[in-house]
This record gives structure tokens, C-alpha cells and sequence, in this order.
């Protein structure tokens, strides 16, 4: 049992990455809980489904827009630096938030100013978490701390939104957000004692010149763009399973919130248990196969789950279907921390970063495939297209599948 354990927590033997890692914990807690909470108050102040779409892009334009802009500045400065204040300015915002609820002074546009203020400092707080990492644990130990850190999402995932509407049912709204600041202040006082030295290799020229040196890289490197476009294919078309999932739960399955909510969490521990099997397995190798195997089984349950009319056999293919992604994911983040160049890690991991916020553009896909088609063919659909990229891949990828 012992040797169990210190296999599948050998990064957190690190003085660094053990501050890292429980101030993860308690900033991607304060995230969940702010979607759920925010989600709830756009309905409460709207009462309108539309504008909590509205309230999503907000948040996603500059998240998505300046996640280049973010990945180069962190290649250029402290990264541990650029999370302390970014994650500082969160929680003033969390604050700022919970106050104005809790003094009745809140409105609409109060929402969206902070739900572009959170994808603004996303943007630049992402590429330097993922960036960060080999500057506290040896190489030997990446692939495992990387998998600690999915398992850090994963669980919050599990507890953020559920805790959140707790808060939110003893306490409301406005307290629930000053929980979110709680929660963010104690990850900026853990970040702060972080310690550690750059790794060698800066880059040269303006932020502009940086975003086109990375790009340049990305689209000459085979390993590179092949992972890139793995991971952004499977959150177009793949993922989107999880935005169609009411329309299973309701109209498929017959089952109501709480099956709903069943389906929900068994492809959180799912998620889980993959990344945790990645950590133990951290010094395997053969991750290439890993990657291109993973994602061609996940497409394939995929499609199987599509049209499964059985709310049990629905619950096991979740399941499965959350562990074997978390590998694929995880596998590929792993292969990009051990071979990216220093000096080029933030630009390249904040791409990587972008992994869950493609998602509702790949649901909007889905979803008009599904208004035409049914959502059981949309999402079949997506399972094909990803397990065929999966068997292209070890077909015709070399240096993704002979990556070890």
C-alpha cells in the first residue's frame, strides 16, 4: 500500500509543487463554484436562458482571444508572478461581487463586467500554470505531477458545483461568492512561498514577434500541431456529449434531475480515476499509443453510448467514457511538458489550455446537428470522427505514435 501511494503522489514529495498543487486546489475550487454561482444569478437578476449565453461569451472572448498574448508574456516574465496577481485580482472580484449582492446594489451589467474580468486574467493565468511546472519537480517526475494536477480539476469539478449550491441554499448567492474569494485568497497565500528558478532559454524580440515565433513552431513541428489538433478536434466534436447530456437524461433515458445528476457524476469519477491511473502509471512510457489508442476506444464508446436506450448501461459507458478521455488528455498534456523547448512552453501550453474552452462552440455544433438529426446521431457522429482521427493517427503519425 505504501509503494502504492508513493507512486501516485511522487510529485507531491516536492516542497514547490506541493504549494502549487493545494493552491490549485483551492483556485479551480473558487471556479466551480463561481460557474454554478454565476450561472444562478444570471437567472435570478434575467430570468432568461439567453442571457446566460450572453454571460458565457463574455467570458470566453477574451479567454479565448489573448490566450497567445497570455502564453507569451508567460515565456517572457515570473510565471509564479503573473498567477499570484492574477489570482489576486480574481478574488478582489469575488469580493467586489459578494458585496454588491449582499448590499442589494447588484445588476446585470455588474455580471458581465466580472465575467470578462475572469477571462481576462484566465487568459494570462493558464499558460502560466502549465508552464510553470518543470520549474518545481525533476523530469522524472512530470508525468506524474501532471496527472495530479487533472486530478486536482477533476475532483473540483466533482465538489465545486455541488458545494455551491449548498452555499448558495443555507447562506445565498452573495455568500457563496465571498466563499469563492476565501477559497482564491488562500491560493494566492500558497502561491506566494513557491520558490523557484527559471529554466534557461528566453525569448527574444516583442510580444508580437514571440506569438508568431510559437505559431511558426507549432505548424512546423509534426508532434505539435498533431497533439494541438487532437485535443482541439476532441473538444469540438467529442466533448460534446456532455452539452447534449440533458436532452439523453430527459428525452432518451427517461430519468429527471437526479439521474441526470447521476450521469453527471459518474463521468466526473470517471475523469478522476483516469487521471489517477496516469500518475501511477507516470514512468510507463509508450505515451504516443496512449494518446492515439485512448482516443480511438473514447470515440468508439462514444458512439456506443449514443444509442444506448439503458440508463444503466448509459451510467457504465459514462463512466468509461470519462476515464479513457482523462487518459488521452492527460497524455498529451504529459508529452507536451516533456519535449517543449523552455522557452516556447507558455505559447504552446496556453493553446493546450484552450482544451475546455472550445466546448460550447462544439456544443452549437452539436446541437444544430441534433436539432435536424437527433442528439443521439450528433453525438455518434462526433464518436466517429475522433475515433477515426485516433486510427488515422496511428496509420499515418509517426512522431505521435513512436513518442515515448
Amino acid at each position: 500500500m505504501g509503494t502504492l501511494l508513493s507512486r501516485l503522489f511522487a510529485g507531491l514529495r516536492y516542497r514547490n509543487y506541493r504549494l502549487y498543487w493545494l493552491g490549485q486546489l483551492s483556485s479551480v475550487l473558487a471556479l466551480n463554484m463561481e460557474m454554478a454561482a454565476q450561472a444562478w444569478l444570471v437567472f435570478l437578476l434575467t430570468d432568461s436562458p439567453l442571457m446566460l449565453g450572453v454571460a458565457g461569451i463574455v467570458y470566453a472572448v477574451p479567454r479565448v482571444s489573448l490566450v497567445l498574448v497570455g502564453g507569451a508574456i508567460a515565456d517572457r516574465a515570473d510565471k509564479r508572478r503573473i498567477m499570484v496577481c492574477t489570482q489576486s485580482l480574481l478574488a478582489l472580484a469575488y469580493l467586489v461581487l459578494g458585496l454588491l449582492i449582499l448590499t442589494e446594489r447588484i445588476m446585470f451589467w455588474h455580471v458581465l463586467v466580472f465575467a470578462f474580468n475572469s477571462g481576462l486574467m484566465r487568459s494570462f493565468d493558464r499558460p502560466s500554470r502549465y508552464a510553470l511546472l518543470p520549474e518545481m519537480v525533476p523530469r522524472e517526475e512530470i508525468a506524474n505531477a501532471v496527472a495530479l494536477g487533472s486530478s486536482v480539476w477533476q475532483a473540483c469539478r466533482l465538489v465545486g458545483p455541488g458545494l455551491a449550491g449548498l452555499l448558495i441554499h443555507w447562506f445565498g448567492v452573495g455568500h457563496t461568492f465571498i466563499a469563492c474569494f476565501v477559497s482564491s485568497a488562500a491560493a494566492v497565500a500558497l502561491w506566494a512561498f513557491i520558490r523557484t528558478r527559471p529554466l534557461i532559454g528566453q525569448p527574444e524580440g516583442g510580444v508580437w514577434r514571440n506569438i508568431l515565433a510559437g505559431l511558426h513552431f507549432v505548424r512546423h513541428n509534426q508532434l505539435f500541431y498533431s497533439l494541438l489538433g487532437l485535443t482541439c478536434f476532441n473538444s469540438l466534436f467529442g466533448m460534446s456529449y456532455v452539452i447534449l447530456l440533458p436532452v439523453f437524461a430527459r428525452t432518451i433515458l427517461e430519468v429527471d434531475s437526479r439521474g441526470f445528476g447521476l450521469l453527471q457524476s459518474f463521468s466526473g469519477v470517471g475523469a478522476l480515476i483516469g487521471t489517477l491511473i496516469v500518475a501511477y502509471l507516470a514512468q510507463a512510457g509508450r505515451r504516443g499509443w496512449q494518446v492515439l489508442v485512448g482516443s480511438a476506444i473514447f470515440g468508439s464508446l462514444l458512439m456506443l453510448f449514443a444509442y444506448s436506450s439503458s440508463f444503466a448501461l448509459s451510467l457504465g459507458l459514462i463512466f468509461v467514457l470519462g476515464l479513457f478521455n482523462q487518459i488521452y488528455l492527460t497524455s498529451i498534456n504529459t508529452i507536451l511538458q516533456l519535449n517543449l523547448p523552455n522557452e516556447l512552453r507558455g505559447r504552446v501550453l496556453g493553446l493546450f489550455g484552450l482544451t475546455w474552452d472550445l466546448m460550447p462552440l462544439g456544443g452549437a455544433i452539436s446541437g444544430t446537428v441534433a436539432e435536424f438529426a437527433g442528439a443521439p446521431t450528433a453525438v455518434a457522429m462526433g464518436g466517429f470522427l475522433v475515433a477515426a482521427l485516433g486510427l488515422y493517427g496511428l496509420a499515418r503519425l509517426p512522431a505521435v505514435r513512436e513518442i515515448e
